[in-house]
């Protein structure tokens, strides 16, 4: 009788042993993990998305601003100001209800003077949270300073539910 108690113990305690050796336990808050990629925001790479909402790669700075309205979902607008700013005005289209706008990479090409903006619909949740699965129309606006470099041309690129394509190429 007292095996059989042992022998209960013992097979009730092995799996919860084990476990933590298996590496099945869940990753802590703030750890990155290879569903999320993460970079820092004055290195993208371009295949990450920065989990700050401003990218600085050399001279040139932009930052995003999430915003209401989404008039025309795909597309975007640009517009040049004075001493090297430019603003950029788009929707991404995101999957859920969880998906937010992030600004994913910045480039600037010195010899031809053009500035590549690239915006991203990035699911943000916790692992339990749920969300609705409708697709939701993200509006944005990027700010890009180039430090008083004039700029000759700025594209704008989506990486959304449609796909990774430009919607915008203006020049001067």
């Amino acid at each position: 009788m007292l095996r059989r108690t042992v022998l209960a113990s013992l097979a009730a305690a092995l799996p919860a042993t084990i476990a933590g050796c298996t590496g099945s336990e869940s990753p802590t808050p703030g750890t990155a993990t290879t569903d999320r990629p993460t970079a820092t925001p004055a290195e993208p790479t371009g295949d990450e998305t920065p989990d700050s909402s401003t990218v600085t790669p050399g001279r040139v700075t932009a930052t995003l601003l999430p915003r209401d309205g989404c008039p025309d979902p795909g597309s975007a607008t640009v517009s040049f100001g004075d001493g090297g700013t430019v603003s950029a005005v788009g929707c991404v289209v995101g999957k859920n209800a969880c998906t937010v706008p992030r600004l994913q990479d910045v480039s600037y090409d010195r010899t031809t003077g053009v500035a590549t903006v690239v915006v991203a619909a990035v699911e943000e949740r916790e692992p339990d949270e749920a969300c609705a699965e409708v697709l939701v129309n993200l509006g944005y606006e990027v700010d890009v300073d180039t430090a008083g470099v004039e700029l000759v041309g700025v594209t704008v690129v989506h990486d959304d539910v449609d796909g990774r394509r430009t919607v915008a190429d203006v020049t001067r």
